[in-house]
């Protein structure tokens, strides 16, 4: 590097001799490593400049990732207050290098001896180190500036304070092999999840980003995030071969990248170590770790986790029951395996509330297993999510409130422990922070309805029908096959507006492949109106509960949205005595306020478990 002179480029002097980066003869600070690239730059401006060139000439014999380029480019970049998606002076070359593209007046003078001229006291390792620390001190104030202080104009790479995991991507090219990329992708989500301050967007909304052709950048502003998550997975045999990737949202820059080669038991544990490294990459601090195993589950148990998870999020009542087999697989392989006992857990729970058959057993097969996992593993915020479901729905809702927080303490981006934790809120009178928890479990799962439709179902039971309308109708305009007409159908009669409600009551259950109950509305709407359908409808769950199990609380409901209490009542006692989970919800339905001023009524809430509530 030219050791006498300066650089001038608009109102910025790089000056060689006094080491300086000047604005209007205002000395901008700058840490020294970043002074040397940016030079080099300057220098080298005929031409592309190499990463590899950068690190071999900035930090000399110091090993040093790419993260660590694109991070003092980013901090030359700031201290010429440069947007990099509009480059004035640094162009980056993606996966290439950098080009210096600014008008630059050269007044430096040839060094005397020929070549670069090197310090003649090179700075040793120390020295380095302590650059390194400062400049990473010095970011981290740059960065407390951004999240607390005055919104600055922007610059890049700003904070990383949100983030995306894509699907992985299956190299084997075997669809039999797609258990294993998405298995891996929902334990990375839920490791990353436990990085302090850190916003992690929901598997189920990056799922529809899979093979999609779509921009980094387009991705990240369409799920608001700063940065994303790329990679691949590879099982041969026992073999794992995992690659990863860190993406600024703005920018396109790779943050970091790296691959890992380990055998197939050591797979979690890799995981927990990768969310560790990016934790370090994004400047933010990690939880305790999430995995905590007296030893790692060997390859069979591992295998089985991971099919256990590819079959219970299809989200259905037969991929839940697929899905304990596979948990229970990976049980028998590792008694030990508190991750697949909180697995387990959750699987009997989800057959509870959406199965067809009364839900006492598997609420107390829950229970079992939740038990069990907290008893092997209580850092792992699975096993205090799945007690506090059923703390819920057996009416102890002081434990139940107490297993969600710690849930959350240790996982704060899971929408499904947000949700269970909102109608908690809901159930004990604290209805604004309720909403307040619906809303972020929307912001980080904001493509599926186990997210959007808590908001306005809870403002439906806080009988803000106005809203809770503005919200479906905001659903099914985004997309009118959404699945919330049976909501709208609800708030809509609450509203009186009658025939409104029982067309979308009928697109509901045309949506939901129910043609006896579609044709049952249709004849009592002829035969009587709209609390006829609604008669009608009831009477046909009746039929069909004789041939299947169909919760009674739906058949009470049914019968008290059309007025008739002692059908209502009824319906509501089987309800009671095959332990329907959907009883918590009895005393904010508005369905049910009719019933309330009868004796029977608080007579009910009390078999149901729900006095004091």
């Amino acid at each position: 590097m030219n050791p006498h002179g300066d650089y001038r480029f608009e109102d910025f002097v790089v000056d060689l001799e006094a080491w300086k980066l000047l604005r209007s003869g205002t000395e901008v600070h700058l840490e020294p490593t970043v002074l040397k690239l940016l030079a080099y730059l300057i220098q080298h401006r005929d031409r592309l400049v190499t990463k590899d060139e950068l690190m071999a000439t900035v930090w000399g014999d110091t090993v040093v990732s790419d993260s660590a380029l694109t991070k003092a480019v980013a901090r030359a970049r700031k201290a010429l207050d440069e947007d990099s998606a509009h480059p004035r002076y640094i162009e980056t070359v993606h996966s290439l290098g950098y080009r210096f593209i600014g008008e630059v007046e050269d007044h430096t003078r040839p060094a005397e001896s020929p070549g670069p001229v090197k310090p003649s006291a090179r700075p040793g390792r120390r020295l380095v180190a302590a650059l390194s620390v400062a400049g990473a001190l010095s970011l981290i104030l740059v960065l407390a500036w951004i999240r607390f202080g005055p919104a600055p104009e922007p610059t890049e790479p700003a904070g990383i304070q949100s983030l995306a995991v894509l699907p992985l991507d299956n190299l084997s090219g075997d669809p039999e092999q797609d258990y294993f990329a998405e298995g891996l992708h929902d334990v990375l989500i839920a490791d990353l999840s436990r990085i302090t301050g850190l916003k992690v967007i929901s598997r189920q909304s990056t799922l529809r980003y899979q093979e999609s052709e779509k921009s980094a950048t387009q991705i990240a502003r369409e799920l608001d995030v700063d940065a994303l998550i790329e990679g691949s997975a590879l099982l041969i045999g026992d073999q794992v071969k995992i690659s990863a990737q860190l993406i600024h949202g703005r920018t396109d820059e790779h943050l970091w990248a790296q691959t890992y080669d380990r055998d197939l038991g050591d797979v979690l544990t890799l995981l927990g170590e990768m969310a560790s490294t990016i934790s370090g990459e994004i400047e933010m601090s990690l939880r305790p770790p999430a995995v905590r195993m007296r030893s790692a589950p060997g390859p069979a148990a591992s295998e089985a986790y991971l099919r256990g998870l590819y079959q219970f999020n299809r989200f259905s009542v037969d991929g839940f029951r697929q899905s304990l087999n596979f948990f229970e697989q990976a049980i028998e392989a590792d008694p030990e395996f508190a991750l697949a006992w909180s697995a387990l857990a959750g699987a009997h729970l989800m057959i509870a509330y959406f199965g067809d058959e009364p839900p006492a057993g598997a609420v107390t097969r829950g229970r079992e297993a939740a038990l069990r996992a907290l008893e092997l593993d209580d850092s792992h915020f699975a096993g205090h999510a799945a007690m506090a479901w059923v703390h819920l729905f057996t009416g102890n809702w002081t434990a139940a409130g107490q297993a969600f927080e710690r849930a959350l303490e240790l996982n704060p981006n899971d929408p499904t422990t947000l949700h269970g934790y909102s109608d908690y809120l809901l159930l004990t009178g604290h209805p604004e922070e309720s909403l307040e928890q619906v809303r972020y479990a929307r912001v980080i799962d904001p493509h599926t309805p186990s997210s959007n439709l808590p908001l306005p179902y809870h403002l439906f039971m806080m009988r803000q029908y106005d809203e809770a309308l503005a919200e479906c109708l905001a659903l099914v305009e985004g997309d009118p096959d959404y699945p919330v007409h049976w909501l709208l159908a609800m708030v809509l009669w609450q509203q009186g507006r009658l025939n409104e409600s029982v067309v979308a009551f009928e697109k509901s259950l045309a949506r939901q492949g129910q043609p006896r109950l579609v044709a049952a509305l249709q004849r009592g709407l002829a035969e009587a109106g709209p609390r006829g359908a609604m008669i009608a409808v009831a009477a046909e769950l009746t039929a069909l509960s004789e041939e299947t199990y169909v919760d009674p609380f739906r058949i009470a409901a049914t019968y008290a949205q059309a007025g008739e209490v002692e059908a209502a009542f009824l319906w509501l006692e089987k309800a009671v005595s095959r332990g329907s989970l959907e009883l918590m919800h009895l005393g904010m339905r508005p369905e049910f306020d009719l019933l309330k001023g009868d004796p029977r009524f608080d007579a009910l809430w009390q078999r149901a478990g729900m006095s004091g509530h």
